[in-house]
Order: C-alpha cells, then sequence, then structure tokens
C-alpha cells in the first residue's frame, strides 16, 4: 500500500521509526526525544499517528507492523500536549476528522489483508481504540464477518475488538450477534472460544438489563465449553474462561441457576485436582466463591454448594509444606508471610473466610463442622492443622451460630496446642487468637482463664520459635478486647514469660514481644504500673543502642511499646523519663533519613502519644516535631501513564494501584496518600490535645493541607480524614482568637464553603457521612446566624440532592429479587445510608437551630423530597422525614404552619403505626408543635390526643420495643397539656388518663417533659395528684432510679414531692418510702434525706 503522506515526512518517520527500535542505547534516546519534542507537537501529530497506522498495516516485516501497532495505541492513546486536557484525554479524540477517517480506512484494510496472527491482533488492538466515538459505519458489518473467517486469528480478533468495545454492537444488532457469539462457543480453537468469552461478557456489561433474556440462552454453550478444554490440557485456557465468568457472576448469577448443581460440581473438581495448572484451580475456586458473595441466597438453597465448598477448602487447606514434612524449613525462615509461597492454602483459606461472611453460621457452621472433629483426630498433621486454620477462617462469618458456643470451641481445640507437629501448635495459637477478635468480648469474659495461661505456656522455650512469636500475636489478639480485671491476674506471668522471650536470637521475636507487651499495657491501664520500673529502662537501653539498618523495624517497635506503656501509667509516673525519651527521639527523627525508614510512622505515632500524655508540656517540641509531619500531609497526588508491559509489575506493588481510564493505564501511589492520611489525622490530634496552642499552626495546615485535600479524589481516606480535621482546627482559632475574630470568621467561610460544596458533588455515600458529620460540628461550634443566606440556599440544593439520590438507592434495593440478581445483596450500602440519613437529619436540625426561620426559604427547595419521605412506607425513609418536620417545627415555631398541608394528616395516621419508631418520631412531632408551634396548631394537637391515648393504653405499650414511643407520648400529652390548658375540652379526664401512664423510665429525653408537668400538677395542688399521692411518690422515686431525671428537672419534681409529703401525717410519708428495694433506699437516701 501506498502512503498518502508526502516522501520527505514519509522517510523522515521511517528514520525515526528505526531509531526507536535501534540496539543503541543513544541512537534510541535520541529518537525518543524526537517522537515526543517534535513529532507529539499539534502540527505534526496526525502525520505520526497516519504513518503508524499505514506501517501497522502493511510493513516491510512483521517486525515492523508489531513495533508500530504498539507504537501507534501508546501515542493514540496518549493525553495531548498543551493545556486544558483532562489525564483522561487521549490523542486521537483530538485529530481532524479527514485525518482519523484515513486511519480508519488504513487499519481496516491491513486488518483484513493476510497477516500473521500476532499482527492481526495488534491491528484489532488498535481498531479498537480508534473505533471508541462509535462513527465507523464500515467496522461492524466487516467484524461479522471476520467472525465467520475460515482462519482462526480472524475470528480471535474480531472478538477481541468486540471485548475491547462491546459499544459497538447496540441492542439493535442482537439477533445478529447471538449466532456468532455462540459459533464462537462452540469454536474449535481454544482462543477463540477464550477471547468469544471475553467478549460476551463485554458485552452482557454494557447492554440494558431488559435485553440480558436475549443472551441468557447462550450461557449452556459457553458453560459447555469447559470440559473440552479441560479435556484438552487447555489448563491456562480454562482459566481464562473462568475469569471471563466470574465479571458475568458478580452481574448476573441467579442466570446460572439452571445449571448451578452442575457449575459447582464442576469448579470443586477442578479446584482440587492437584495435577492441573495452579492458576486454573485458583480461578475455579474463585468462581464458587462469587457465587456467595452475588447471590448468598440461592448459595444457601443449594445443599450441594456448602458441602463442595467445604470439601473443596478443607482439601486444598492440607496443601501445605508439601516438600518440608517436619517444616524444619518453615520455622527456619524468618519471613513470616510465607502463606504466599503457599498460594492454594492461602487462596483456600481466606475463600473459606469469604463464604462465611456470606453465608454466616446458619449455613455453613453445620456441614464445616461436619469435618472439623474427625480432622482434628486425624493421623495427618496437614489435616489437623486445616481444621484449625478453617476454625480461624470461619469464625467471623459464624459468629451468628459459634459465639453460644465457645466453651465445645475450646474443648476442640485447646488441646492442639501439645500436637507433636510445630505447625499443628501454629494453627492451634492463630484460632485461639482469630477466635479472640471475632467472638469479642464474650469469650474475654467467660473464657480468660482457659485462653490466657494456655498461650502463656506457648511462649517457654520448649516450643519452636515461629509457635512462641504467635503465641504472643494470639494474646495481642485477646488484650486487646480485655478489661484490666480480666488480664490483671495474669500480669506477673505474661510479662515475666515475655521478658525472657525478649532474649530471643531472632530478630521477628523480639519484634512481636514488644508488640505484645505493648498492647497488654494498653489495655491494663494503670494496673501496669508496677511493671513500668522494669520494661521502661530496658526499652530506652534498645533506644539508645545504634543497631544497624537490619534492625530498624525493632527499634521502631521499641517506639510504639514505650509510649503505649507511658500512655497507660500516665503522666506522673512517665514524667521520669519524659525528657529522656523526647530526646531520644529527637535523635532517633535526625537519623531516619530515607524514606523508607520503618521508624517513621512508629515516631510520628509516638510523638503523638506522648503529647497526649503531657498535654500542653509539649509545645516547645513542636517545631521540631511536626516539619516531616507537614510534608507527608502535603504530599499530592501522584498518577503516573504507564505502559501495558508495565502494568503487571506495578500492580502487584502494594504501594500502587493501577486504574483504567479511557483505554489508559493510570498508576496511582496509594501508599503516599496512606501516609498523607496518616499524617493528617495526626495533625488532629495535636489540634485536639493542644487546642488554642496549636493555633500557629491552623492557617498553614487549613490553607495548604486539608481544605486542598477534599479534592483529592482518587484517595477517600484523604477526603475522609481532612473532613473529620477542620472542626478540630476551627475550635483551635477560636479559643486563640475568639469566635467573632477575623481569623475565626475567615477560616469557616472557607470550611462552610468547601464542605457544601464537597457535600452537593461527592459520590462516595460513606464520604458524605464525614463530610456532614463535620459540617454539624463546625456549625455547634460556631453557633447562631454564621451561615449566610446564599450559603443556605445552596445548603438546601445539595440536601435535597442527597435526599434524592438515597431515596433512589433504596427504592433499586427493595425492588428485590429479580431473575437476575438476589434481593438484600448490598447489606453495606444499606447500612451505610442508613448512617447518611441519620447524619443529614442532624445537619437540618443545626441548621434550623442555626439560622431558625432564616432557612424556610432554602427549606422550600426539599419540599416536594420530604413530602416525598413522610409518605413512603420505609421505615428509614419516612423517619427521615419526620425528623425533618419536627425541626422544621420546633425551629421556625409559627411560621412552620405554613407548611401544614405537608405533614398534618401523614403524623396523625402514623401515631398508630405499626412501627415503634415511627410512633415514636410522630409522637415527638405532636410534642413539639405543641411546645413551640404556637395557637393555630391547637385544634390539630387536641386531635392527636384520642390516638396517643389509645396506643399508650395497649396491653404491650410499656414492653421494651414499645417504650420509646410510649414515653414519647406520654410527654407529648404533657406538652398539649401545658401549652393549651383549659382551654383543652375535658382537661381533667385527660389530666387523669395521662396520670395513669406514669411512670417515664427509659426515655431521658421525653421524661423532663412529663416530670415537669407532674410538678406544674402539684403546684396547682390538682385533684389527681392530691388524691393520689402514693403514685406520685412512687413514679418520682422509680424515674429517679432509673435515672430517667437527673440535675435541676430532679430537683424541682423532689422538692414538689416533698411538699406533697408535707400535707400528709409523717407516719404515712415515711411508710411511703420505706417499702423500696435496697438500691431505691439508696436513692431516697440521697435525694429525700
Amino acid at each position: 500500500m501506498s502512503s498518502s503522506l508526502p516522501s520527505e515526512v514519509q522517510q523522515a518517520l521511517l528514520h525515526l521509526l528505526a531509531g526507536l527500535s535501534s540496539a543503541d542505547n543513544t541512537t534510541r534516546s535520541h529518537a525518543e526525544k524526537s517522537l515526543y519534542e517534535e513529532w507529539s507537537k499539534e502540527d505534526r501529530i496526525e502525520m505520526l499517528l497516519l504513518f503508524l497506522a499505514e506501517q501497522s498495516s502493511s510493513g516491510e516485516s512483521n517486525q515492523v507492523k508489531a513495533f508500530s501497532a504498539v507504537l501507534f495505541r501508546r501515542v493514540a492513546l496518549k493525553t495531548p500536549n498543551g493545556t486544558g486536557f483532562s489525564v483522561t484525554a487521549r490523542q486521537i479524540d483530538h485529530i481532524s476528522a479527514n485525518v482519523k477517517a484515513q486511519i480508519r480506512r488504513v487499519l481496516l484494510q491491513g486488518f483484513i489483508s493476510p497477516q500473521s496472527n500476532d499482527i492481526r491482533h495488534k491491528l484489532a488492538d488498535a481498531i479498537s481504540e480508534v473505533s471508541k466515538d462509535g462513527e465507523w459505519p464500515e467496522l461492524l458489518p466487516a467484524l461479522f464477518q471476520a467472525a465467520k473467517n475460515e482462519e482462526s486469528s480472524f475470528r480471535e480478533s474480531a472478538f477481541r475488538v468486540f471485548s475491547s468495545s462491546p459499544e459497538l454492537i447496540d441492542k439493535s444488532y442482537i439477533n445478529e450477534v447471538l449466532p456468532i457469539f455462540h459459533a464462537g462457543f462452540e469454536d474449535s480453537n481454544d482462543d477463540v472460544r477464550i477471547a468469544a468469552a471475553n467478549a460476551f461478557v463485554a458485552f452482557f456489561q454494557q447492554i440494558p438489563k431488559k435485553s440480558w433474556s436475549s443472551l441468557s440462552p447462550l450461557l449452556p454453550s459457553l458453560l459447555n465449553s469447559l470440559p473440552r478444554l479441560l479435556e484438552n490440557g487447555k489448563d491456562e485456557s480454562l482459566a481464562s474462561v473462568f475469569e471471563s465468568l466470574i465479571e458475568l457472576v458478580e452481574l448476573a448469577p441467579k442466570m446460572f441457576k439452571p445449571m448451578f448443581t452442575t457449575v459447582i460440581e464442576f469448579c470443586s473438581m477442578v479446584a482440587k485436582n492437584k495435577e492441573l495448572d495452579q492458576s486454573t484451580r485458583l480461578a475455579a475456586l474463585e468462581l464458587l466463591v462469587t457465587f456467595s458473595e452475588s447471590s448468598s441466597t440461592m448459595c444457601k438453597r443449594e445443599a450441594s454448594y456448602t458441602s463442595n465448598i467445604v470439601l473443596t477448602t478443607l482439601q486444598m487447606m492440607t496443601e501445605v509444606s508439601i516438600d518440608d514434612d517436619d517444616a524444619s524449613e518453615w520455622n527456619n525462615s524468618d519471613d513470616r508471610e510465607d502463606d504466599e509461597n503457599e498460594l492454594e492454602y492461602d487462596a483456600a483459606r481466606q475463600s473459606l473466610d469469604r463464604v462465611a461472611l456470606r453465608l454466616t453460621g446458619q449455613s455453613l457452621a453445620a456441614p464445616l463442622f461436619q469435618y472439623i472433629p474427625s480432622m482434628l483426630q486425624s493421623q495427618e498433621w496437614r489435616e489437623r492443622h486445616a481444621a484449625l486454620m478453617a476454625v480461624s477462617s470461619a469464625a467471623e462469618g459464624c459468629r451468628d451460630v459459634l459465639i453460644t458456643e465457645i466453651p465445645k470451641i475450646l474443648d476442640l481445640i485447646l488441646p492442639a496446642l501439645n500436637d507433636q507437629h510445630p505447625r499443628v501448635q501454629y494453627a492451634c495459637c492463630n484460632a485461639l487468637g482469630q477466635i479472640s477478635t471475632d467472638f469479642a468480648d464474650v469469650i474475654q469474659r467467660t473464657s480468660g482463664d482457659r485462653i490466657i495461661p494456655a498461650l502463656i505456656l506457648m511462649l517457654n522455650n520448649r516450643n519452636v520459635p515461629r509457635v512462641q512469636t504467635h503465641a504472643a500475636a494470639a494474646l495481642v489478639n485477646f488484650s486487646e478486647n480485655a478489661t484490666k480485671e480480666v488480664l490483671e491476674p495474669y500480669l506477673d506471668d505474661l510479662l515475666s514469660n515475655l521478658l525472657t522471650l525478649l532474649q530471643s536470637p531472632k530478630r521477628y521475636v523480639q519484634e512481636q514481644v514488644l508488640t505484645t507487651i505493648a498492647i497488654i499495657a494498653d489495655a491494663a491501664q494503670t494496673k501496669f504500673i508496677k511493671y513500668y520500673d522494669t520494661l521502661m529502662p530496658l526499652l530506652l537501653n534498645v533506644l539508645k543502642t545504634e543497631m544497624g539498618e537490619e534492625n530498624r523495624l525493632l527499634k521502631a517497635k521499641c517506639i510504639e511499646c514505650s509510649t503505649l506503656i507511658a500512655l497507660a501509667v500516665g503522666k506522673e509516673k512517665f514524667a521520669q523519663h519524659t525528657s529522656e525519651i523526647i530526646q531520644l527521639f529527637a535523635h532517633i527523627q535526625e537519623a531516619a533519613v530515607e524514606d523508607d525508614d520503618p521508624v517513621k510512622p512508629y515516631l510520628e505515632q509516638g510523638w503523638g502519644r506522648i503529647c497526649r500524655i503531657i498535654g500542653k508540656d509539649f509545645l516547645p517540641f513542636l517545631p521540631g516535631v511536626l516539619p516531616p509531619l507537614l510534608q507527608a500531609a502535603k504530599a499530592t497526588q501522584d498518577l503516573s501513564l504507564i505502559d501495558e508491559d508495565d502494568v503487571d509489575e506495578l500492580g502487584a506493588n502494594d504501594d500502587w494501584d493501577v486504574i483504567q481510564l479511557s483505554g489508559k493505564h493510570i498508576a496511582i501511589h496509594t501508599a503516599l496518600l496512606d501516609d498523607k492520611t496518616t499524617a493528617i489525622e495526626l495533625l488532629k490530634n495535636y489540634a485536639d490535645v493542644l487546642e488554642g496552642d496549636f493555633f500557629p499552626y491552623v492557617k498553614e495546615i487549613s490553607q495548604d493541607i486539608v481544605i486542598p485535600a477534599i479534592d483529592f479524589y482518587l484517595h477517600d481516606g484523604v477526603r475522609g480524614s481532612a473532613a473529620l480535621t477542620m472542626p478540630s482546627l476551627l475550635k483551635c482559632c477560636i479559643l486563640a482568637t475568639a469566635k467573632t475574630s477575623q481569623q475565626s470568621l475567615e477560616l469557616w467561610k472557607q470550611i462552610s464553603d468547601k464542605l457544601i460544596d464537597a457535600i452537593q458533588h461527592e459520590p462516595v455515600p460513606e464520604l458524605l457521612v464525614a463530610y456532614y458529620s463535620s459540617f454539624v460540628k463546625c456549625l455547634e461550634i460556631m453557633g447562631t446566624d454564621s451561615l449566610s443566606d446564599h450559603q443556605l440556599t445552596l445548603l438546601a440544593n445539595a440536601v435535597d440532592n442527597n435526599l434524592k439520590e438515597i431515596y433512589q438507592r433504596i427504592k433499586e434495593r427493595e425492588v428485590g429479587e429479580d431473575e437476575y440478581v438476589d434481593e438484600n445483596e448490598e447489606d453495606d450500602d444499606e447500612l451505610t445510608d442508613e448512617e447518611l440519613l441519620d447524619e443529614i437529619n442532624k445537619s437540618i436540625s443545626v441548621v434550623f437551630k442555626n439560622a431558625k426561620s432564616r432557612f424556610i426559604p432554602g427549606f422550600q427547595v426539599m419540599v416536594p423530597t420530604i413530602a416525598q419521605y413522610i409518605n413512603d412506607d420505609n421505615t428509614s425513609i419516612k423517619l427521615c422525614g419526620l425528623c425533618v418536620i419536627s425541626d422544621l417545627i420546633e425551629f421556625s415555631g409559627e411560621n412552620s404552619y405554613h407548611f401544614k398541608d405537608m405533614f398534618m394528616n401523614v403524623i396523625g395516621e402514623s401515631l398508630t403505626s405499626p412501627q415503634a419508631s415511627i410512633r415514636r418520631a410522630t409522637a415527638y412531632s405532636v410534642g413539639v408543635a405543641a411546645q413551640h408551634g404556637g395557637p393555630n396548631y391547637r385544634d390539630f394537637c387536641l386531635a392527636t390526643l384520642e390516638p396517643m391515648f389509645k396506643m399508650c393504653s395497649v396491653l404491650d405499650a410499656k414492653a421494651e420495643e414499645n417504650a420509646a414511643a410510649t414515653e414519647n407520648s406520654v410527654a407529648a400529652i404533657a406538652k398539649i397539656c401545658h401549652s393549651f390548658g383549659n382551654t383543652i375540652p375535658n382537661f381533667d379526664v385527660i389530666v387523669e388518663n395521662w396520670f395513669k401512664l406514669l411512670p417515664v423510665l427509659q426515655d431521658d429525653e421525653a421524661a423532663p417533659y412529663a416530670y415537669n408537668f407532674l410538678v406544674e400538677l402539684i403546684a396547682k395542688q390538682h385533684p389527681v395528684v392530691i388524691n393520689q399521692i402514693p403514685k406520685v411518690v412512687d413514679d418520682v422515686v422509680q424515674a429517679l432510679t432509673y435515672n430517667s431525671i437527673s440535675g435541676k428537672t430532679a430537683q424541682r419534681i423532689v422538692e414538689a414531692t416533698k411538699q406533697l409529703l408535707g400535707t400528709i401525717p409523717q407516719n404515712d410519708a415515711m411508710n411511703l418510702l420505706s417499702k423500696y428495694s435496697t438500691e431505691a433506699q439508696q436513692v431516697i437516701q440521697k435525694w429525700f434525706s
């Protein structure tokens, strides 16, 4: 094919291409410089892309074609030079239509021409990128033809394009594409079948759900290809298809229902087959697990699922120490993360954990514990080890069933501490540690006397170092959730054994011992004082010693241990070493110059603890402590566009995340942002402890770190920690300069504007929770009228949008089961939305309290949404709306009556709702209407008396689940009687009936209103109380005993009750007060003596 480029351009670019592919570094470097500095300019980029397309299609050799095709994609995906382009902008989308059309013709001609498999694949990849804008009518017919071509490379390449650009096939082509996919699944070539499976999943993901039914008949033919791959020994191909199916299961798990049993059995067979390739086995296991995470209901209903997943994971968990039967190699290893070298075992362990979390103990505990006891008695140590690790893996998910069986579980596993094999002993320690976490704090309260002594015995020298270390680690798990009372009887034995173990020559043992001592100290608190004088000098000696690079983590653990001990024993005891340890930390900080020095994060946390211990005495040290922390907190979003060849390497690096946007691979340095998050949290700690004295740093932290951090869209932790730090900085500023100072007002303006904007635009519900929480705290700090009218309007719009989004999410979940997806598979999302609604309610309440009627114009925007909320049947939604109505009435008073038609009927009807929480909220609304709404609300309030009395008089009105609703009704009736008094028809009868509803014992917010009204009745000598003095006394004593009233309310009612008792003979009064229990007598003595 002749080039359409001028010959001189063609020759120059051929020379460039030769330079780029040269083996000589200097030549290649010059060529790369020319590529990016000369040929990537706006006036030359089109010629470059057209040239590379031509060379990809018709270059002089396959080597030239392949290199040109790869380079074409790289240049096409590169962000254009110049300003104003986002990181996702692609050069190919910013060239002229004429040149793009030429490139398309060249690439398509090359694709349909005779080519090697590799070149056609690379051309297919290039075509995929150029086709993204959808303006290529010739492409789809050509691909359909290629998918039917006799040559397999055509068929595979066509499916490659469909996989990369599934949007090419819109739903109007479904009937045409079905036979093509069907043929692809039945293809005789494995590579074609794999490509067809990948393309099918990609296509399925992008078409509307209503079209899925047209594709589901293809699934059997796709699944039927799996056994053929296995029979042909195509392990890697089978793994690739499994990976495609995993994506399909995540999207439409119930589509597999007709074939579910067969899929389970096939995957289980593959996963257990030790002769197969590792990647194939792990992919089969992952597919099984994905079913539980995408459709737990379907898995629970299919008995073969639980039995197969249990047997499969248990068998794979026996694949440990394959060439190391006595575990000598394992024990001599200093790498405690060696599970990574036993991938089948590790995958099985994690899989059982994930399945247990989805299926819970109701479904999984019985099938699992059908095998655990016999495996623990097996002659084969690997089976005993697997059984114990299975208990560890399943404990959290099966907590609902197993937490009541703790004694039996301990009977099963504790004997394994005496097993002859060290890996079984290790597994037992692991199980004890895991159940100490998963069954907290029940296991600490009930079984400490069995677990702690057993683990202490494992610390001694008769056990191998790996077991000793893991016993110490298990003690961390137990101690983290134990009270000092539980630990105290064992502290002597614990510390003496740990100190002996600290002398171990193994560095990893010493590191673990220091961590264990630190956590025990943290839990024991002041009970640890007696060990301080022994331990602290030892730790200081380690901190003083230059130990070499290989011992840096040991020194870091020493920093952690010494500061946690100091925190436990308190400022006074620590005072003797405060100055010395601060000097040591300063010296260590100066020496820790390398970025990867493990001492740095431990030192940052250590400084923070010392600040918490000594408080404002820490101020002189801030200038030396803060600079590295501020530097870490100022880290920027480190993004890098990377080549496809580098994706796997960076993806395996824990410090980086790789995401794909617009066909580009973008690497994000997440470790840097994790450190930034930690640094911001530590700065908040300093602000909270030092308060106004921290003010000199507030401006820099707020303007350079915290406020800009809300825009760190690639790291949720940064945004969340920044938002939660804002109230602390604002409080520092106010304490130092006053609430009305220019500095405070400017900072509040910056914070409030940023948070309102973030609330408007944040897509992550969990972060919205943090933003609203921060906003509420800031507004409470600032007080009345601290938001402008413009901000109130912006906020109302933002809140309204959030409420609409939440409503839509909840309604989508309520749709329930359909033919593809189970209901209730979004538990975490549901909890997040409930938490978010709660924070929104708090925000609306504090805004109304702050702005009162000034918020009404903004509130008008929200009225349709709030009306929708209060009329909904969903309890969470309705509650949120009713709480907003209560705030509207409470804080805007008579002005709220304008909205009466929106809520009065709903409140009236909801007073008799079967949901106690709804009755409670509506009763509260009635109460605030009587209290704050003014005379306009009189008739409405009086109309609510009958339904409230009715619900308060049912048999179980004071049952635990109904008590709060009933007591809020009692308080609301009291408010109505107080506000409208003798204008109420039959007032005395109503008071008499209300008095029968006392006492109010559970709700300490409702009780004061009820008892203040009782004081009012006593003061007026109302016949109801004068004639029933014993009941008055009993109602008051019970409220005092239950602490439902306190402070001034308690004082007022006690004084009134004393006056009432003064109207009867003293002996009668003494008799009334003497009939109560010992506990009540103490309360009576306190208040009535």
